[in-house]
């Protein structure tokens, strides 16, 4: 899929599972278009994971790079990611380098593109909690990836005023939904968002999860605190915990609920799975911005156990509330919101599912991508170097 004179390449970086899945949308819409070429860098932040995350999109990532790492911090991993997208570019210069939120590949794809003088384009920018701590170290990462974005394709209007307020210009910003919502309405129209089989349909269930590093040790104990709390006063209900890939994490909740006979640990679930199980899900308590979209968008009522959310739009639909760690908010909000049970919801506020058709849209203005009849549609294949 090299470009020719009448295309523009893309390069869409991606080491996540979250990446994956928020920028298959678009991937699609651009493999629809020829106006442009496409080449997906799987950057292997979390091995394998974006591989998973595109499978069901009927994507592969083009490229797999394989970091070295030792230590485990975040400098070796971004010195790393860092060194292998600027090879890359060395072998591929793109007329732009997609990437999406604010991880560590996402700062570290958007600063060597940047190094090299090629435009970024930074999907679901402008999320802001202006507290540095909170979420460590993605906001500093998205705030970051400001100055540098040559288009910044904002999630909701929220977002595209925060960017305003930081002196972003405003013809540099395109409000377009958010591709979670795309993805999400993917899978459900084809029948793929199926929940576990374990799943019982007769009982409520609540939904769980804890991963935020501001939250590890302490914060992580407390949200433990307050499920188990919540699953002895319901014994009724199932309580599904689902864990993060990261063993520490594991543990810390695996032995948080351990002997609660109505709480389930489980590993990490494929992404259609996980959306099923959220679609059956009476409650969802989670420290995860990506759930936060897909609870709402869903209609399950939310719990998010932070101080502060980059999200607000959740909690101004009354479709969320934020209880912290604090185990005694968690299990009275919990037990408020198991009683009411759910109230159907129209609409997302997160977006209207056609996020990636206004971000290819915004992407033609800014490469000046010549007008040209669709044809064909192409998938990316896989490689590794």
């Amino acid at each position: 899929m090299c470009a020719n004179r009448s295309t523009r390449e893309v390069l869409i970086l991606a080491g996540t599972r979250p990446e994956g899945v928020k920028t298959a949308p678009l991937i699609r819409r651009l493999l629809d278009d020829p106006r442009f070429t496409v080449r997906v860098a799987d950057t292997g932040q979390q091995p394998g994971r974006v591989t998973e995350a595109l499978t069901p999109f009927g994507l592969r990532p083009e490229v797999s790079l394989r970091p070295q790492r030792r230590t485990g911090s975040l400098a070796e991993l971004a010195a790393a990611l860092i060194t292998g997208i600027d090879d890359l570019f060395a072998h591929h210069r793109p007329a732009a380098v997609v990437v999406q939120g604010d991880t560590t590949t996402a700062l570290a794809g958007g600063t060597a593109a940047f190094w090299r003088r090629i435009p970024v384009v930074h999907l679901e920018a402008g999320l802001r909690t202006n507290n540095l701590d909170r979420p460590f170290p993605e906001e500093a990462n998205r705030a970051m990836l400001a100055r540098i974005a040559a288009l910044h394709l904002a999630p909701t209007p929220e977002a595209r005023a925060n960017l305003l307020d930081e002196g972003i210009h405003a013809d540099a910003i395109t409000v377009t939904g958010n591709t979670v919502v795309d993805a999400l309405e993917d899978l459900v129209d084809r029948g793929l968002a199926q929940p576990p089989p374990w799943v019982d349909p007769t009982r409520k269930l609540v939904v769980a999860t804890a991963h935020r590093r501001e939250n590890w040790g302490q914060g992580v104990a407390a949200t433990m605190d307050g499920l188990r709390r919540l699953a002895r006063r319901c014994p009724e209900v199932q309580v599904v915990m689902v864990s993060h890939p990261n063993p520490r994490l594991s543990a810390e909740v695996g032995a948080g609920l351990a002997g609660v006979a109505n709480a389930r640990v489980t590993p990490p679930l494929a992404y259609p799975q996980m959306i099923g199980l959220l679609r059956s899900a009476d409650l969802v308590v989670t420290d995860s911005g990506g759930l936060q979209e897909e609870a709402a968008t869903l209609g399950v009522p939310l719990l998010v156990t932070r101080d502060t959310t980059e999200r607000p739009e959740a909690l101004a639909a009354g479709r969320g509330e934020l209880v912290g760690t604090d185990p005694e908010l968690l299990l009275s909000a919990g037990l408020r919101h198991l009683a009411l049970g759910r109230v159907p919801a129209v609409g997302s506020p997160f977006g209207d599912g056609r996020a990636a058709e206004r971000c290819v849209t915004a992407m033609v203005r800014l490469l000046d991508a010549p007008a040209r009849p669709v044809t064909q549609s192409r998938r990316a294949v896989a490689t590794v170097i």
